[in-house]
């Protein structure tokens, strides 16, 4: 039987309920396809699982129509892999409770470039929102794949941005992969099955509820290299991912932030635990670097500066802070190597192509919203 004659018979075994992963991971193993498992009988069925197990696959044939489940999925353009498949990405095949199968649209993140999960918050703070976009921005640019939850807040802005730099993102959802959750992320989620890939263990029509997240964000870890916390506060359920990636093996790190901001105490809580601290996009390309893919750090850095600036331009930004300051304080940051007059005419430049904004206190990098 081809692989593609298999697939029917997978999206049936993928939706029978009642038989966990590992019960049907044995009958796979024992019997060596999901068609045979499909076409066994009861008393074989009853042998290598029990009764009870049995019965719900039995009922499962009962209630199922192979063929046109199956053609009904492939109208809604949804593609799907098992745990053992080919192209079941390998970082959630080394989890502990890594998913039976995986619905996707767009492409499944590929095991052959790094990737990193950018979260947090979902009612941030302009600081996260400039953080995330920073980060998801650079990692993107330096060919870093971004996965999240397409979340309101961190998570969806990280992957707007990394989208935005021309990178790849991938969105696990705690609903089906045709719907769209939050409804205000539509864009967003598009864009990710153009350029990168929405996924879920859920089957499609399986409306978002509160309980289904949790379960969801085992993935989001499971398929990263590393976790960057945006975000936080000091009890959240960006946190339940932290946890769940440090089961996995997964290394963590944490954006700083004051420590009398409430968002930034489950940071900054994170680091009494040996969390890593990311300060810039480096820090996080020089944890990547030989871990599983080799990072010339130097060269990624020279690729991520921001694009469509001259020179000069370049260099007044970087001297620029998310919090506002004088002309007169920029240019002494920038080492007094412009006039006055040039820094100006510069920051004039800056806040028409929108990398920089005028407020009353003087001139800050502009934060780019979603």
């Amino acid at each position: 039987m081809t692989k593609e004659q298999e697939k029917p018979y997978q999206y049936w075994l993928m939706n029978v309920k009642g038989v966990g992963r590992k019960r049907k991971l044995k009958l796979l193993q024992k019997l060596g396809s999901a068609e045979e498992i499909y076409r066994a009988l009861p008393g074989t069925l009853q042998a290598l699982l029990g009764e009870k197990p049995a019965e719900k696959i039995v009922q499962a044939k009962e209630n199922w129509n192979i063929l046109t489940e199956y053609e009904k999925l492939c109208r809604q353009k949804i593609k799907f892999t098992c745990y053992g498949d080919d192209d079941y990405p390998e970082r959630l095949s080394e989890i502990p409770d890594a998913p039976f199968g995986l619905y996707y649209q767009g492409c499944l993140p590929s095991d052959h470039k790094p990737s990193a999960a950018l979260i947090g918050a979902r009612a941030c703070s302009g600081y996260g929102m400039y953080a995330a976009r920073e980060f998801g921005s650079k990692l993107a640019a330096a060919g870093i794949q971004i996965i999240s939850g397409l979340a309101m807040g961190i998570d969806g802005i990280s992957q707007e941005a990394a989208l935005e730099a021309g990178g790849e993102s991938f969105g696990v959802l705690g609903c089906g992969v045709d719907i769209c959750y939050p409804k205000s992320n539509r864009s967003l989620y598009e864009k990710c099955k153009q350029k990168g890939g929405i996924l879920s263990e859920y089957p499609p029509g399986v409306a978002p509820a509160a309980y289904l997240f949790p379960p969801r964000n085992r993935i989001i870890s499971g398929l990263s290299d590393i976790i960057v916390v945006v975000e936080a506060r000091e009890k959240s359920g960006t946190l339940i991912t932290v946890d769940m990636a440090l089961e996995q093996g997964r290394e963590v790190f944490a954006i700083p932030g004051r420590i009398t901001d409430p968002l930034s105490r489950g940071c900054n809580a994170l680091f009494k635990q040996g969390a890593g601290v990311a300060v810039c996009p480096a820090d996080i390309l020089e944890a990547l670097h030989g871990f599983r893919f080799p990072i010339n750090i130097e060269e990624t850095e020279k690729n991520i500066v921001t694009a469509g600036l001259s020179e000069q331009e370049k260099y007044v930004y970087e001297c620029l802070d998310i919090l506002p300051e004088t002309a007169e304080e920029i240019y002494r940051k920038t080492g007094k190597t412009l006039t006055i007059q040039e820094v100006m005419g510069l920051l004039v430049e800056l806040c028409l192509k929108g990398f920089a904004k005028k407020e009353p206190e003087g001139y800050s990098k502009k934060i780019l919203a979603t």
